[in-house]
């Protein structure tokens, strides 16, 4: 077996109502002043109220930072580093999707090793040690809680990766109650993005591992298996408690493997038509399936066999195709969009798009099979209308 490196979290804990309990922050060893770092929105709906009077009620202060924005700016992390700067922080709490636990990633870190964010970008630049630093996911998807990555917008509008071991958080609390509130699109664009982490993560051409593989598949098991649930009906705790599951196991899985041209095709269209994450990946999704599908063919037959029923165990090629037809239903079928001009993307946007896609070399070489600049505007141009 080829050696390999599998890294986590030191501690995570899965309870429903974990978040707002303050026997969770104590039994964390969480004490000081801690900087909460949110959104206005979940500052709106109440929950980074909870979370806050749980850590209050343990013996702590918090220094709240609530105003993390979608596809979060450099600027903003540059706000937050330096207005925690000089209130003596000793943890950070990530509240939130994506966003609000990439942004409590490079703070945890600036805090303590002062550094300019751009001289992070790319795998192994950042420098120094983090305060201790806690993340709390309030969707299922973006699996940021279980990965040493942090992606920030740049001054220059591109998306940017930042990827080093201070990323790995010491704790990940996943509590299902706090994503019983989201709506039908976040719920369905989060959920096809952690699906997309688990299959590119079980088809990545680098770091590819037996750990690896198992957390993939067992993650699209539970998140193909309730994500029709989870939209049908959001109250449903067990179902919703299975995403959130899905979504680190999968956030796992691709930290220690790697994402491929899915994710590289999807930057561009985050940052030129600012789809959400999780729309960008849906909508490139299947094209891309179907471009790799030479190489992949065994690789998407074994998730077909273990997600689908009744999937072909004797012919890999057509359970592999099985596989590809059903996300190509199930993309739409839980309302998201999947042609480019439902967005209001038209032929002419599709060479900056393609010259996007290529400024994301180090994915597109993890990807498992190779794609040149053609191959890229064939792959937008297939979903386009």
């Amino acid at each position: 077996m080829q050696a390999f490196q599998f890294k986590t979290p030191g501690t995570t804990i899965f309870k429903a109502g974990s978040a707002a309990n303050s026997d969770t922050y104590r039994s964390l060893g969480i004490h000081g002043n801690v900087l909460l770092v949110s959104d206005p929105t979940l500052t709106k709906i109440g929950i980074v109220e909870k979370v806050r009077q749980a850590i209050t009620e343990c013996g702590s202060s918090v220094i709240l930072f609530d105003q993390v924005e979608p596809e979060p700016k450099v600027s903003t992390v540059r706000k937050l580093v330096e207005y925690a700067s000089s209130k003596m922080v000793s943890h950070v709490v990530g509240l939130g999707g994506g966003s609000p636990m990439d942004v409590a990633k490079i703070a945890a870190l600036m805090i303590t090793s002062p550094q300019a964010v751009e001289s992070m970008y790319g795998v192994g630049n950042a420098r120094g040690t983090r305060l201790p630093l806690v993340l709390i996911p309030t969707t299922a998807g973006t699996g940021s809680e279980g990965t040493p990555v942090a992606v920030v917008t740049g001054d220059d509008g591109e998306k940017s990766p930042i990827v080093g071991p201070q990323f790995i958080c010491d704790s990940v609390i996943l509590d299902a109650e706090l994503t019983l509130g989201l709506p039908p699109g976040v719920t369905a664009a989060t959920g096809a993005d952690a699906m997309v982490h688990a299959i590119e993560a079980y088809t990545s051409a680098v770091r590819k591992n037996p750990v690896s593989d198992r957390l993939a598949i067992q993650a699209l098991q539970l998140l193909h298996g309730n994500i029709t649930r989870v939209m049908e009906h959001g109250e449903d705790l067990e179902a919703r408690g299975n995403m959130l599951l899905g979504s680190m196991m999968a956030g796992l899985a691709f930290a220690n493997a790697s994402v491929g041209a899915v994710h590289a095709l999807a930057y561009p269209l985050g940052t030129q038509f600012h789809l959400s994450h999780g729309e960008s990946n849906a909508v490139v999704l299947v094209p891309l399936m179907r471009f790799n599908l030479p190489v992949a063919t065994t690789l998407y037959a074994e998730i077909s066999r273990a997600i689908l029923t009744g999937s072909d165990a004797q012919n890999d090629a057509a359970a592999a195709t099985q596989l590809i037809d059903e996300l190509a239903q199930l993309i739409p079928g839980i309302g998201l969009r999947d042609r480019l001009s439902q967005y209001g993307i038209d032929e002419k946007d599709l060479d900056s798009l393609t010259e996007g896609a290529l400024n994301q070399d180090r994915l597109l070489s993890y990807n498992i099979r190779p794609m040149r600049r053609e191959d890229i505007r064939s792959a937008f141009y297939s979903v386009l209308n």
